[in-house]
Order: C-alpha cells, then structure tokens, then sequence
C-alpha cells in the first residue's frame, strides 16, 4: 500500500521536525532570526590628516531624531565618529582585522581619544596586524561652539576665538550668542542612553552588514564613562523583542575593553536577585518617570553650563589654553588677560590654581595671589591647568611635564597628594586631586615655561616614570575645531540620569529594553587601569572585574593618560595603554 506508506513516512517527518524545533529553542530560533538591517543613510568620509603611518577622517550618517523632536541644527540629524587606520591597510572596514568602537568619557568629545586611537593602530600594525580605531562621537556633539577654533586655526591668533567666545568680538561680521543655557538646549531631552547607543548600533550594522562578521571583528570599548555607556550597550535588546538576540548589544561584539573603567549596567548585581530585581524597578522606575517628566519642561539642567569646574565655560577656556599652546607655544600668554572677572570663570581658576584653603577663599588675598598674577607661556599655562602635578582635579590631569623658569611651592588643595595613601580610603581620595605631589608659582615677576613629559629627569616633584603624555599633543587636540572638538560644550544630563536609573534597578519605561544581565562578562575582556589613576584603588575595589578578563595597570599613568598617552614613553617603550590593548586584540584571532 504505497499511499499508506507514504502517508507514515510523511507522519514520521512531522514528528521528527516537531521534536527537533521543540528542544532546539536557543539555536534554532535564532537560525531563522531574520539579520538585523540599520535605517542609516548617506554616508560621508572626509580625511582629516594623515599622520605618522595613521589616515584619521570623519565618518557621519543621516540618522534623523524623531519626527516632533524640538528645533536643532540638521548637524544634529547626522551621527558619526573619528575613524583610524593604517596607510597602507585595508580601505573597507570590513576588511580589517579587528575594529576598535570606543564610547567617550564624561563631557568627552571624540578627539579626547586621538592619541590611544592612533597610537593603538600602530602597534598594531608593527605586528602584522590591520585594524581599526573608531572614536565615537555622541550625537549631542553636533552643538559644540567650534567656530571660533576654525577662524583661529584659518589666521593663526588664538586671541580671535578669546575674543570671540568672551568679548563680543565678531568674526565675519558673526557676534558668538552666548553660552546656551537648558531652556535653549530642550533637543538634549532625547539624547540620553538609547540615543548614544542606538547611534552606535546602527553605524556598526551599516558598516559590517554581516552580523557574524561583526561578532569577530568589533572590539567594544570605553574610556571612563564610556565604559559604562558600553555596558548598556551590551545588554540592550535593540530590535525590543526578546524572542530575537541576533539584534542584542552583546551579540555585535567579540569581546570587550574597559579603558580605565568598568563595563557593566548592573554593578551590584540586582538582576540576579528576583526580589531586588523586582522591589528596585518598582521604586526606581516611576522615581525615574518622574525625574525625567520635570527634566522635559526645564526644571532640571539640561547640561552643565555655567557651574565652576565642571561647566560648559570651563571646558571652553581648556580648549582655548590649548589652542594658544598649539598655534604660539613659546609666547608670553594673553590668554588669561582677555577673560573677563565673573563668578563662574574666577571661581574656576581658583579652584584650579590654589595651593590652599585660604587661598581659594580669599582669591588670593592672603599672600598667595591668584594665577592672574602670574606669567606663563601659553605651554606653561596649558600645563598648569591639566598636568599631575599642578592640576586641583584629577579627572583633567596628565603626566605632561613640569614647570620651569621660576621657583614653586607645594600645594595641599583640595588635598594633598599624600593623603591618597592612606589606606582604603587614600583610593577613593585620588578622584579629587590625584595622587601626586603638586605645585605652583611663587614668583609673579618671572616668566614660568614648561619642560615636556621627556625633559623631567632632575625635576624634585616628580620622575619620568610618572610622566606619559606630550603636552605638544595635548594642545593640539585641545585646539581642534570641527568636526570634533576634544571636550563637548554641552553634554546632556540626561545621559547621567539614565546611568542612575539604570544602577539603579530601573527596567520599565525607557529601560525596558535594558533586557539582559551583564552580558560583557560572557565574551573575553580585557581591563586597563591607569596605576596613579582612581579608578582601580576606588570602584574597582568595590566592582572588581570579571574573573576571566585580562587585567593590565599601566604605571604612573594618569586617568586621561589612559587614552592620551605620547607613543614612546620615556622608557623608550610604546604607549603601553595601546600597546597592550593591540595585544590584547591580536589574541582574539
């Protein structure tokens, strides 16, 4: 009976067919997982500059906000990122052997990252290897104040953008408006966490169509907040269908690397506890709704802009300080001349210049007087704000040298470096002043000058051991102008809000597609901690790595060294930063 037969063999096949779907849920499903496919449009590159064996260019997409987002520049529309590689490498980012997709630190604009990307391509290239740096740019980049920099690196006078930016100058006939405040800066509203990382999602799927492909080539990293960005990123289910994981962040990456940071979205682990996990989203995610519902109509900052130390105008005269030492290095610097006297300007210097409580308080007034009195080349000045041993913060400093032409004495504000060694707590201290000995200026008739990272030998405060970075780069990547600039003018808080409410426990609402837990963990990371940095003595005691990651401390290096270190150090060595991190990657094949 042929249909008989027929008819029991198709049967069997059912089963069989039925059996096989049913115990193969994970493999199967996402066998037939369709592949997920970017909206990013019109792709543009422009080489920047070609540098010491490295092409860098700026590489954007159309990748509108949404339709009803408030009025913004159509710069604004567009998402993008510095890209790195070799001369000589492959043209197609899919060609390469591994890409680097770095997400910046807090307040950091993609230049912040042009030394380890550069330099990571190149040792990389010394051993036989083709890769790819990308610095990522956050979208909220398309608001920088960068014009002022490209009319003074066009004529050559640092004071044109000074003046620009703080005296009404004009150029082209164009008077600066003012420093945006949050009721100008409602479009930050929708440039939180999703944002930053749907950005980085979608340029990766169009740049490497293939998601195979991408989960061997892409090496997902951060520098200090960028790391926590990243661990958001890993755990985010993009297409938001937990069906489907071909979409998921941690399913775009081969492996992940934490520069001077951690990359997770839950530290404390509270996803692994069903009743935490439960008892914090139903506390923090409504607290979370409501934070942001009062956020949305401009009663809480939008970003920081005129608040000392930390704001939009503080970053402002950092760039410029090292646009004055990149276009006229050696001169007798004007720019502290051409700052005008307000609360939030002076109130930064001195915080940054004080060698005591008194000092601060009194502006100088009680003896010591205030870095306006004093006389600096415009390297000098650039040093005195960001190096270790002069800076009062330590999330600005690098190891860039040392003061000269004058006499110094020692600083104990905000704290001592010594201080940082006392026990435990000494870790945590770090974050406020670094753990160096620092000075400042005594004598107001001399002209103080700078002696480089690799000119420091006999210098008593420090050693050459603790000196990483070349302040020639420094003030060139603080100088740039467009695309990029080195720090952002207007980072949005919304971004640290959804990091809270993310650590929070948060899962519902704009969460929601926070889906899975520490994802990072499972694929092979490697860890770089910066050794006079803060982070490994503080969060990394409390947040200790995962078991299997590859831990490096590179020694006497700053936190901001970690991504802005010179390519030889004094030892002769390459950046170790990059070096190890290039390592780490030719380990992945």
């Amino acid at each position: 009976m042929p249909a008989l037969d027929n008819l029991r063999r198709w049967a069997v096949l059912a089963v069989a067919v039925a059996a096989a779907t049913a115990v193969l849920p994970m493999g199967g499903a996402a066998a037939e997982e369709p592949e997920p496919i970017g909206i990013a449009t019109d792709r543009q590159e422009r080489v920047l500059e070609v540098r010491d064996g490295v092409i860098v260019s700026s590489v954007s997409y159309f990748l509108p906000l949404p339709a009803g987002a408030p009025a913004h520049p159509a710069a604004c529309d567009r998402a993008g990122y510095l890209r790195y590689r070799p001369v000589g490498g492959p043209e197609r980012s899919g060609d390469a052997d591994h890409v680097i997709v770095q997400q910046p630190g807090a307040m950091g604009g993609a230049v912040n990252s042009d030394s380890v990307a550069a330099n990571t391509v190149a040792a990389a290239q010394a051993s036989g290897q083709h890769i790819e740096f990308w610095a990522l740019a956050r979208r909220s980049a398309c608001l920088d104040e960068n014009e002022g920099f490209d009319y003074a690196l066009r004529t050559g006078n640092y004071l044109d953008a000074v003046d620009y930016y703080f005296n009404h100058k004009p150029i082209d006939g164009k008077l600066f408006p003012g420093f945006k405040e949050s009721p100008d800066l409602a479009v930050l509203d929708g440039m939180g966490m999703e944002r930053v990382i749907r950005d980085q999602y979608e340029i990766m799927l169009n740049e490497i169509p293939d998601q195979a492909v991408r989960q061997r080539k892409y090496v997902c990293t951060g520098i200090s907040l960028g790391g926590l960005v990243t661990g958001f990123f890993s755990d985010w289910d993009f297409d938001g269908n937990p069906a489907t994981t071909r979409d998921a962040g941690y399913n775009q990456c081969a492996a992940f690397a934490a520069q001077d940071t951690m990359i997770t979205s839950d530290p404390v682990a509270i996803q692994n506890t069903p009743f935490l996990h439960d008892l914090t989203n139903a506390i923090v995610g409504p607290t979370n709704d409501v934070v942001k519902a009062v956020a949305n109509v401009g009663l809480l900052p939008r970003a920081l802009v005129s608040v000392p130390i930390v704001g939009a105008r503080t970053f402002m005269i950092y760039r410029l300080a090292g646009l004055a030492a990149h276009l006229e290095p050696d001169a007798e610097s004007q720019l502290l001349k051409h700052l005008p006297h307000d609360l939030d300007i002076d109130a930064t210097l001195d915080y940054m210049f004080s060698g005591s409580l008194s000092g601060f308080v009194t502006n100088g007034a009680d003896g010591s007087g205030s870095i306006r009195d004093y006389r600096f080349t415009n390297t000098a000045l650039l040093g005195e704000f960001i190096d270790n041993n002069s800076g009062n913060f330590a999330l600005f400093q690098q190891g860039v040298g040392a003061l000269s032409g004058g006499p110094v004495s020692d600083k104990a504000f905000p704290v001592p470096g010594s201080v940082t060694q006392v026990p435990l707590l000494g870790g945590f201290l770090r974050a406020v002043a670094g753990p160096q000995p620092r000075v400042r200026p005594t004598d107001p008739t001399v002209l103080y000058t700078w002696r480089n990272y690799d000119d420091v030998r006999d210098v008593p405060y420090t050693s050459p051991n603790h000196e990483a970075s070349d302040i020639r780069d420094a003030a060139r990547q603080l100088g740039t102008g467009g695309p990029y600039a080195y720090w952002e003018t207007y980072t949005p808080a919304r971004l640290f809000i959804d990091i809270g409410a993310g650590y929070g426990g948060a899962r519902g609402g704009d969460m929601t597609n926070l889906r899975y837990h520490n994802m990072a963990r499972t694929k092979p990371s490697y860890i770089a901690y910066a050794g006079d940095g803060f982070v490994q003595q503080g969060v990394g005691i409390v947040v200790p790595p995962p078991p299997t990651a590859q831990v490096v401390t590179l020694p006497g290096y700053s936190h901001v060294d970690t991504i802005g270190a010179a390519r030889v150090q004094n030892d002769g060595r390459p950046d170790a930063s990059a070096q190890t991190l290039a390592d780490f990657v030719k380990s992945l094949r």
